[in-house]
């Protein structure tokens, strides 16, 4: 809700011109719908407003982006530019003219629509969806069925009525305020992910898989830990592609590295999300995460394990941390994300 914060900040221009050029379409389409009205301009643009206004309220109601006050300056900013365009072509020129640029517009909103909407549909989910509600499983009482203990809970906001399933097996849950209680009632053939559907919303994934034997896994797959971890170590995030295995080891982040092109030119960044940003820094209050990391060949570096390089860094405690992204940082470019909730 900090008016002109992405604005002044780095690294949000293109944030920024896609909300712009977005509702430059809808402005000139709302002139040529409201010309005949006393006043078009003024309800072209307040309309305008009332979409974007809409469409901020929608992604903070069903947990899908993020209410953004800038995103509403950007887009009425946008809606004005084709109120613009419209009053100009009007004014000067003829009504053949104006089907044309209509049917330009029309062609140029769609294409916006597919250049935002395709990104984001290849985006990370689980990403954004760790910052937005607590999902954990304490233990796995295995017998009969196997009984699942845990904790479930949104940020920020009461907590929807859920149920949660195992594979596409809703699951039998019994809810005592943050605590529920979860029974399998099939045999689990397979390592499955458990998932968790808000009342109203789609299955959302939590990160926590449930082998038959009633183990609890934060990976896909059949992962083999390399010798040499310490027990005590849980494997958060795997990548194959990047060799690359990171742990949680009580207050720490462990990266074990086996990526050929490994260099000084890449950063190891991880971002720390939190429900409380006001205990943030001061410049990262407006982010809510925090934004850390280190260069390879710094302090960071520990014995190696095999052919695994080692790092580790410490999980700060000054502000509650409800979701870790880890990735890499070369040259600018990001070339892995993976996400997942600390223990």
């Amino acid at each position: 809700m900090v008016p002109l914060w992405s604005f002044t900040s780095h690294g949000h221009g293109k944030q920024i011109f896609l909300n712009i050029a977005l509702f430059v379409p809808l402005g000139f389409f709302l002139a040529t719908t409201l010309s005949s009205s006393k006043r078009p301009v003024l309800w072209s643009f307040l309309s305008a407003l009332f979409v974007s206004t809409a469409v901020e309220i929608t992604q903070f109601l069903t947990y899908r982006g993020m209410l953004d006050v800038d995103d509403l300056i950007s887009n009425c900013c946008g809606a004005a530019a084709g109120l613009l365009i419209y009053k100009t072509v009007e004014k000067f020129s003829r009504d053949d003219a104006l089907k044309w640029t209509g049917r330009a517009m029309l062609i140029a909103g769609l294409i916006g629509c597919i250049v935002v909407a395709v990104p984001a549909a290849k985006s990370n989910i689980s990403t954004r969806i760790t910052e937005q509600f607590w999902f954990d499983v304490d233990s796995v009482i295995a017998g009969d069925n196997l009984i699942l203990e845990g904790q479930c809970f949104t940020y920020d906001r009461s907590t929807p009525s859920y149920i949660v399933l195992l594979g596409n097996e809703e699951l039998r849950i019994e809810i005592d305020g943050e605590n529920f209680f979860a029974t399998v009632v099939n045999n689990v053939e397979e390592k499955e992910e458990l998932q968790i559907r808000f009342s109203g919303y789609s299955p959302m994934p939590t990160g926590i898989w449930i082998r038959p034997e009633g183990a609890i896994d934060y990976v896909a797959g059949d992962v083999v830990v390399p010798d040499g971890v310490p027990k005590t170590a849980i494997l958060k995030a795997y990548s194959s592609e990047f060799d690359t295995f990171v742990f949680e080891d009580g207050n720490k982040l462990v990266w074990l590295i086996g990526w050929d092109e490994l260099d000084s030119s890449t950063e190891i960044i991880y971002h720390l999300h939190t429900n409380e940003p006001e205990k943030l820094p001061e410049r990262r209050v407006q982010y809510k995460f925090d934004n850390r990391g280190f260069r390879v060949g710094t302090d960071k570096e520990r014995e190696s394990i095999g052919h695994y390089r080692v790092f580790e860094d410490i999980i700060l405690t000054d502000y509650n941390v409800t979701a870790i992204v880890i990735g890499f940082n070369t040259e600018g470019t990001i070339t892995w994300t993976e996400s997942f909730r600390p223990n």
